[in-house]
């Protein structure tokens, strides 16, 4: 019988973010979890003959980070398609896309996302003649940064059933002077990024394992899913695929994968949701989309929007199917993960899950409402009350602050988008996503942004919605594991826990709190073994 195999990290900075808030210098791991924690002579006697040792040389670790909001089923099978985002201008953006279609002359669909049509200079979207001037007859779809809208070429309009010269009934369908502009919003364009052809299966598994890699380099050892079955991508295909790779043992991040409503009841009827999962993968709870988005002028805001008022989104469903879509997964003990950026999309989540509540009473349920971004005060109380906890988009002050403040919200409403320190002074437990692939991961940055509210032009948004840099590191690890329902598992650097741990070059919680940016992931290690960076590896 081999003896077990243990790895000694020495010479760092442990932080645990237990509920002591321990520190220590080393930590020893056996067969993916933590065995004890404290300084290097005093686990000496732990080791054994073979343990293996691994010199930290000063850096930080912290429980691994956990993404509790995006799409990495979406992003592996878009790994092949042109990211149309950071241009300055709409012809910036197209030329991409161009290029794309000139190197795959053979591809049925000429696609590319990211386009932000408020970022440039021309503040507008594409529109068919755009799309038709470069692309003919080839269909061509470009989405919006948002992934709640569209653009669409003449061909492509065919393609879903759309004439492009008459005044479309459907209101997803934009139109102007009796015809449509191109532009598909909500459903209607998750429809048209369903026709994108079905990636292979040996492709869409080596997406899987670029994405992982691309996860881990941002620090993340798990992540909560967007919603299983949304832009054409089928469960079964995706669980498929994602359980090879873990049988191969190339998983190197942790997937808690709640499904799409419309395919929510198919999947508990057959088990899938049934029991923890395995070590990588758990299916549980139901996403629900509630509304759009408020940099598409999608999202449910009531009061209408600061540059166009008269734009009054309403959600996607009735109050009643959302009563009846919460309840039937509160009622069956899964999660609710529900999408909610406009406060009339957040109320109606919170109206669902009240009534819920009263007709039978979970305590602790960690239901997520994802976004959360214009909630009031008084709407986070209500959720504290009722079992949701919000996972905010932080980085929307950075990316979209000085437009929320000037074009989406206005000055009052935009500087409390995301509203994190409301949640810590509410004792409302948060945590932060960066919705890949609406924008890459970028999880300092994240922080940063949590911490400091600093906009792209410098302003700072909001400045009694700071949080301090404990409260941010929180956020992705001990607050997001209560999200994962995992608790016991992870989130802080324990005995008994996962092995799984975020190496940096510096501490977020001891550094000046306008250079957290800067700082270093250098490491990562999930279930003991180091999946970025050299820890252990040469």
């Amino acid at each position: 019988m081999s003896a077990i195999q243990k790895t000694l990290l020495r010479n760092g900075r442990i932080v645990c973010m237990d509920s002591a808030d321990t520190h220590a210098s080393a930590v020893l791991m056996a067969c993916g979890r933590i065995e004890a924690i404290g300084d290097e002579e005093g686990l000496a006697a732990l080791c054994g003959p073979d343990c293996r040792s691994i010199d930290l040389g000063g850096a930080v670790v912290y429980p691994g980070f956990i993404d509790t909001h995006s799409h990495i089923d979406m992003y592996a099978a878009w790994v092949g398609y042109p990211y149309c985002g950071g241009r300055n201008s709409l012809a910036e953006a197209l030329a991409v896309l161009k290029e794309y279609a000139d190197g795959n002359a053979d591809a049925p669909i000429v696609f590319g996302y990211g386009y932000d049509d408020t970022a440039g200079r021309d503040h507008r979207g594409a529109t068919t003649g755009d799309l038709d001037a470069l692309f003919g007859d080839r269909p061509a779809l470009l989405a919006h940064i948002s992934l709640h809208a569209a653009y669409a070429n003449t061909a492509m309009l065919k393609l879903l059933g759309i004439d492009p010269a008459s005044q479309s009934g459907n209101i997803e369908v934009v139109c102007e002077n009796g015809r449509p502009t191109g532009l598909l919003t909500e459903n209607m364009a998750m429809a048209a990024i369903g026709r994108l052809p079905k990636t292979t299966h040996d492709e869409f598994k080596k997406g899987l394992v670029k994405a992982m890699s691309i996860y881990n380099a941002q620090g993340f050892t798990t992540t909560i899913g967007g919603g299983l079955g949304l832009g054409g991508l089928l469960p079964g295909d995706t669980l498929r695929a994602l359980g090879e790779l873990e049988i191969e043992g190339a998983m190197t991040v942790r997937c808690h994968l709640p499904i799409i409503n419309n395919g929510y009841e198919n999947a508990y009827r057959n088990g899938l949701l049934s029991g923890p999962g395995s070590p990588h993968v758990r299916p549980h709870g139901m996403k629900i989309v509630t509304d759009g988005s408020i940099q598409a002028y999608t999202a449910a805001i009531p009061e209408g929007y600061h540059s166009r008022p008269d734009v009054r989104p309403e959600p996607l469903f009735t109050q009643e199917e959302m009563d009846n879509m919460v309840w039937l997964a509160h009622s069956q003990g899964q999660q609710v993960v529900a999408h909610g950026n406009g406060n009339g999309a957040i109320e109606m989540a919170i109206v669902a899950m009240e009534r819920a509540q009263a007709r039978m009473p979970r305590k602790n349920p960690h239901h997520l409402l994802i976004h959360c971004q214009t909630a009031s005060d008084s709407q986070l109380e209500r959720m504290k009350a009722c079992g949701f906890e919000p996972s905010f988009f932080v980085l929307h002050v950075w990316n979209w602050g000085d437009r929320h403040k000037n074009i989406f919200l206005g000055p009052e409403r935009g500087a409390r988008i995301d509203p994190c320190g409301s949640a810590v002074r509410i004792g409302l437990p948060f945590s932060l996503h960066a919705d890949t692939p609406v924008l890459p991961q970028m999880t300092m940055r994240s922080i940063h942004t949590a911490v400091n509210r600093i906009t792209s032009s410098g302003e700072i948004l909001g400045p009694d919605q700071r949080v301090s840099p404990l409260e941010a590191m929180r956020a992705y690890t001990t607050y997001a594991a209560g999200m994962c329902l995992d608790s016991a598992n992870r989130g802080s650097i324990e005995p008994g826990k996962l092995a799984d741990m975020t190496i940096l070059d510096r501490d977020p919680r001891t550094v000046a709190p306008e250079t957290i940016k800067d700082i270093n992931i250098t490491g990562v290690i999930c279930g003991g073994k180091t999946v970025y960076g050299d820890y252990g590896r040469k």
